[in-house]
């Protein structure tokens, strides 16, 4: 589909290369057979009144050097060849064309103006009826001058529903036109005409019409923001990159091309998964999360201000008007961003304080702070700051997973993002780490016997060394029957929750929500065969929890590689705080040397 914005002057233009009409080689909009009649009520707040209060509305508020431009929305188009000649099948839109029609023969007789929509809608149920008595000044003037009940009285054919609207629309337009704006009539004719505009959705020929308006009038294709956007963005560059007249429209044609092709680059680089994943959170339209991040800089800059209400980035784009400036700072943000990703330093750093839970990192006010930065060099002690800033705070020896559990998701994830005397180039995998939701888990069961597990005679042992010396007669007891019913599981459970070790960070690791699944409570020589499977199969692994489950740490009991006990967790837990300890004293200077 290819948009384009036009004046409601343009949309019934079919003489020159400005207008709709013969920029798709067409003469009129053909309104089909399989669509409802007209159906606009001009009641109160019927939509033919309310269009018309809104036109007025926007009119005063252009009057006084406000915002000028004032939009319609789209109309769904594809070219087709009748006997009549070539045009436009309108699937969208007929209700917007045809009210349209209606308010510009009015205003046509009004101030004696040719009527541009004459002859420009072809209705193919009541073409007729729009010669006679809308086009024509005598037929307009003759409809509105009469009662309905005398009009079918005079005219029994013209009694349907669709009719009867067309006829309210009319009777609406003479008295609004003949009341409202009686002295400015002219201006408001003008500012309708080349202000007031409608975007133009074209579907290739091939496409069935019917399918398509089926899905639009059933909310399947909603209009989006960053389509809008789009077409405001290719039609103003469009009109003002060149310093031609309309004459030389081809060129014009051929930037708004060149401008298409660009957004389309910058929409499938940002749609990318890991790309998507990485900024935007996963958002299923990330082109308008990338928007938003746009328009928050510009914000943050004093360039334009964002305000609530239908479509906010969009009105704020056409309120600050300098079009240029919106796309520059659109692609210069790309770039950014695809330069940060695209370098492993700043990838991993970004992707940590994007990813720690809780970080408040994980947000676009945090890509907007940094973006503001004028250097990488201020941005990576930025960044080496936040890190700094964020694990200093955390004392291993006080982490519970019970109460802290975020800040052990913390360090654990810096020990795999920040890997010790590896290649300068590593990037840790954060689509992997989000796509498999990788989360903690404790190494040491607190419920051994959950998801049916059955005790073996290794774990009954392993369990009773862990307690040690608040292994009870009555818990051994427990421990020692073949079988145990859930109020006998619960009083060894309890002593195992009680044990400060098995929820501190010496006894957890990051594994995938599929292996916590998988893992249940299970002991370590099963935990620890699911992990090297994962390996086998090439799959995303951390190296924190490669070295945990192959006990590849300072003092960690290899003696004994199916069973993680107490000096494990104690062990584990030194060797983080030692690895910790290194990290925060890496020098800035020389982690700056590294990004040149």
């Amino acid at each position: 589909m290819t948009e384009l914005i036009f004046s409601i002057k343009d949309i019934f233009n079919d003489k020159s290369l400005a207008g709709c009409l013969k920029q798709y080689d067409s003469s009129f909009y053909h309104i089909p057979a399989y669509q409802r009649g007209y159906k606009w009520s001009s009641e109160r707040d019927g939509a033919v009144t309310v269009l018309l209060n809104d036109l007025k509305k926007a009119y005063l508020t252009a009057k006084e050097g406000k915002k000028k431009e004032y939009f319609l929305q789209y109309i769904t188009l594809k070219k087709i060849s009748l006997a009549e000649g070539k045009g436009l099948e309108v699937i969208d839109g007929q209700q917007r064309l045809t009210t349209l029609s209606v308010i510009l023969s009015s205003l046509a007789i009004f101030l004696d103006e040719e009527n541009i929509s004459a002859n420009k809608l072809h209705y193919a149920i009541r073409e007729n009826f729009f010669d006679d008595h809308i086009y024509k000044k005598s037929g307009f003037n003759s409809l509105v001058q009469k009662s309905w009940h005398q009009t079918i009285t005079e005219n029994k054919e013209l009694n349907k529903q669709d009719i009867f609207y067309l006829f309210k629309a009319a009777e609406k337009c003479n008295s609004f036109f003949g009341k409202e704006l009686k002295n400015e009539l002219l201006d408001f004719y003008n500012y309708l005409l080349n202000e007031v505009k409608l975007i133009v959705n074209s579907i290739e020929p091939h496409i069935e019409s019917e399918a398509v308006f089926k899905n639009l009038n059933s909310n399947k294709v909603p209009l989006t923001e960053a389509e809008l956007i789009k077409a405001l963005i290719i039609t103003s560059l469009g009109r003002n990159r060149t310093n031609e007249k309309i004459t030389n429209f081809h060129e014009i044609l051929e930037i708004r091309s060149k401008i298409g092709r660009v957004w389309d680059e910058i929409s499938s680089w940002v749609h990318r998964p890991e790309i998507k994943s990485f900024y935007f959170n996963n958002k299923k339209d990330a082109m308008h999360e990338l928007l938003k991040l746009t328009a928050a800089s510009l914000e943050e800059q004093n360039k334009l201000k964002i305000k609530a209400g239908e479509f906010p980035l969009f009105n704020a784009f056409l309120d600050f008007g300098n079009i240029d400036v919106v796309f520059k700072e659109l692609l210069e943000i790309k770039n950014t961003l695809d330069d940060w990703f695209t370098d492993p330093l700043f990838y991993n750093l970004i992707g940590f304080h994007r990813f720690a839970k809780k970080s408040g990192n994980n947000n676009r006010n945090y890509l907007v702070s940094l973006l503001s930065h004028t250097s990488k060099t201020s941005l990576l002690a930025k960044l080496e700051d936040d890190k700094e800033g964020l694990l200093k705070q955390i004392k291993i020896e006080e982490l519970n997973y019970e109460e802290s559990p975020e800040n052990i998701h913390h360090i654990l994830l810096a020990l795999n993002v920040f890997i010790e005397g590896w290649q300068k180039d590593f990037r840790f995998n954060f689509y992997a780490f989000e796509q498999e939701n990788w989360s903690l888990e404790h190494i040491f069961p607190q419920t051994p016997e959950g998801k049916k597990n059955i005790l073996s005679i290794e774990n009954k042992l392993a369990i009773k060394e862990i307690l040690e010396s608040n292994l009870t007669p009555e818990i051994e007891m427990v421990l020692d029957l073949d079988e145990r019913d859930q109020a006998q599981k619960e009083i060894y459970y309890k002593a195992l929750k009680a044990e400060a070790s098995l929820n501190s960070i010496g006894n957890m690791c990051l594994m995938t929500g599929g292996d916590n699944a998988s893992n249940g409570n299970k002991f370590f020589p099963e935990k620890r065969n699911n992990i090297l499977n994962l390996i086998q199969k090439g799959s995303f692994v951390p190296k924190h929890t490669f070295d945990v489950f192959s006990k590849m740490f300072e003092d960690a009991d290899t003696a004994r590689m199916n069973v993680w006990s107490k000096r494990d967790m104690e062990s584990h837990s030194n060797h983080i705080k030692n690895v910790l300890k290194l990290k925060l004293k890496e020098s800035k200077k020389d982690q700056q040397h590294e990004s040149r």
